[in-house]
């Protein structure tokens, strides 16, 4: 689902922003001089990331009747719900 909505970058960003912040620590925790900034780097790369998971909810198409249609990675192949093509036995 990630990759069909065009947002595998943005968890990339927030996984680097997330290892940088745990990199910050264990150098705060020794006292090592540079570890400010790797705290100001996690902040930007989690802020960037977040509003990056922004981008299908912003961007979405509006259709016909109102319905916001999210655009999706045309090479990303969905795969088909068995329930929905089943149709209902009553």
């Amino acid at each position: 689902m990630i990759k069909l909505l065009k947002l595998q970058k943005a968890v990339f960003v927030l996984l680097a922003g997330v290892l940088s912040y745990v990199l910050y620590r264990v150098l705060d925790a020794y006292h090592v001089d540079g570890a400010r900034y790797l705290q100001i780097l996690a902040g930007i790369l989690v802020m960037v990331g977040a509003l990056w998971m922004l981008y299908p909810i912003l961007f979405a198409k509006d259709d016909g009747d109102g319905k916001a249609e999210i655009l999706t990675d045309p090479t990303v192949e969905v795969p088909v719900d068995e329930e929905e093509q089943k149709p209902a036995a009553e």
